[in-house]
């Protein structure tokens, strides 16, 4: 997995993304912070896709967005990446923390039916560990 290096800093400047992912019981954690952009997007599909790649058995995924402050069409598509990957393995990929304005425009575009949210990390991580 790819941990982000050294200590935490400051906030992601506007139009870059920060990652860090890592596993949590059965779960994929990645959390970012910054933009989901036409500048951002490939780099966020490309690390979570190997991260993916690197888990055995069907992938389920938390997506932690309660850091994004902005969401554009190529974010989107990279979001409809990810989900179709790891429902292609037998998987999930789930929303975690997202902010009322990010939220609105996953319901906007339809993509609620699909990317399930969820108010927090845990939650996403309890709702797709198998019991």
């Amino acid at each position: 997995m790819s941990l982000g290096a050294g200590e935490p800093s400051d906030a992601a400047p506007p139009d870059q993304l920060r990652v860090r992912s890592g596993l949590r019981g059965a779960c994929l954690l990645v959390e970012a912070e910054g933009e989901f952009t036409i500048l951002t997007a490939d780099m966020l599909r490309e690390r979570v896709l190997a991260d993916m790649r690197d888990l055995t058995g069907p992938p389920l995924v938390v997506l932690d967005v309660g850091e994004v402050s902005f969401c554009d069409s190529s974010g989107l598509n990279a979001l409809v990446v990810l989900w179709k990957a790891a429902h292609r393995r037998g998987g999930e990929f789930v929303l975690a923390r997202p902010r009322r304005r990010f939220h609105a425009i996953i319901e906007r575009s339809g993509l609620d039916r699909h990317l399930i949210a969820h108010p927090t990390a845990d939650q996403a991580i309890d709702a797709l560990t198998p019991r």
